[in-house]
């Protein structure tokens, strides 16, 4: 009974400064959210009570449907294009490569480790109209027709984001999938190919079902995150032209920055912390259910 008691007690001790930390930075200012959400209030001024007018003020939002189109789309072409280009990468180092793979690893990574603001910069200058390298590599390709205004069209804005996000972190779930795919027993491996299973056999039939609960993490960790991205859309094109490139948590820190009306952004952003709790729940059910049928 005494080393129960104890154990419970060094388990407190010990997670004490992580659940502090999570306590400050989490849930006191999602509980704080909460309560501005109920106010009309500018930041300055005395706070008025207004109930849940914040509320319905969000669903006859136009904005608030159009940002949310946007962040399913970046959220779509984010799990489209970096899981599956990561797993590949993941699988071709995988393999018995003996020169170079620190090399290709550190040339795969690198857009993860770099600041977002060095890569807005970065490829905002790529996509400039007048000197950036894209329209010029279409220019001597003689494809003059193709180069365009890339964050200055509505048609072309949230795709070029979506580009540049998918281009900076393929480099992390590369090396998810290959410390994964690392794990994967050699003995079953060797067994697999004295049964005559080829590479295509172990790769969907072997290792990728032994690395499916990563494979699981990685997509609902995309989901989540893309619904909450701002900073690059912030620095390339601060949700323009005419709010083609917006979403949601660009339109909360407008609601809250520029037009200092933090009780409607508090809002929006329970909004987007209900949305990204509901879809973690949904696909953790999901993803269950199918290990258990497979």
């Amino acid at each position: 009974m005494e080393k129960g008691v104890k154990g419970w007690i060094n388990r407190i001790v010990f997670m004490s400064p992580a659940m502090l930390i999570y306590l400050i930075f989490m849930i006191i200012p999602i509980i704080y959210s909460f309560y501005y959400s109920i106010f009309q209030w500018d930041g300055v001024s005395d706070k008025e009570f207004i109930g849940f007018d914040n509320y319905f003020n969000l669903t006859k939002d136009a904005v608030i449907y159009k940002t949310l189109m946007n962040s399913g789309l970046l959220t779509f072409w984010a799990l489209v294009i970096q899981l599956p280009v990561g797993l590949l990468l993941a699988v071709l180092l995988s393999r018995q490569i003996k020169r170079g793979i620190r090399f290709f690893k550190t040339v795969f990574f690198l857009p993860v480790v770099l600041s977002t603001s060095v890569v807005g910069v970065l490829w905002g200058l790529i996509y400039d109209p007048n000197v950036g390298l894209l329209n010029q590599v279409l220019s001597a390709v003689g494809l003059d027709d193709w180069t365009r205004v890339w964050l200055g069209e509505t048609e072309s804005a949230l795709n070029s984001i979506i580009a540049v996000v998918s281009w900076q972190y393929i480099g992390f779930y590369m090396v998810v999938y290959y410390a994964a795919l690392q794990n994967v027993p050699d003995d079953v491996l060797e067994a697999a190919k004295m049964d005559g299973a080829s590479e295509y056999r172990l790769l969907f039939q072997i290792k990728i079902p032994l690395i499916w609960h990563v494979i699981n993490f990685t997509i609902i960790y995309c989901i989540v995150n893309s619904l909450k991205y701002f900073d690059l859309i912030y620095i390339m094109t601060n949700g323009g032209p005419n709010g083609s490139s917006e979403v949601i948590a660009s339109y909360m820190f407008k609601q809250a920055f520029r037009f200092y009306d933090f009780g409607y952004a508090s809002t929006i952003s329970i909004f987007l912390f209900l949305l990204g709790v509901l879809l973690a729940i949904v696909l953790n059910k999901l993803f269950r259910r199918e290990a258990v049928e497979y």
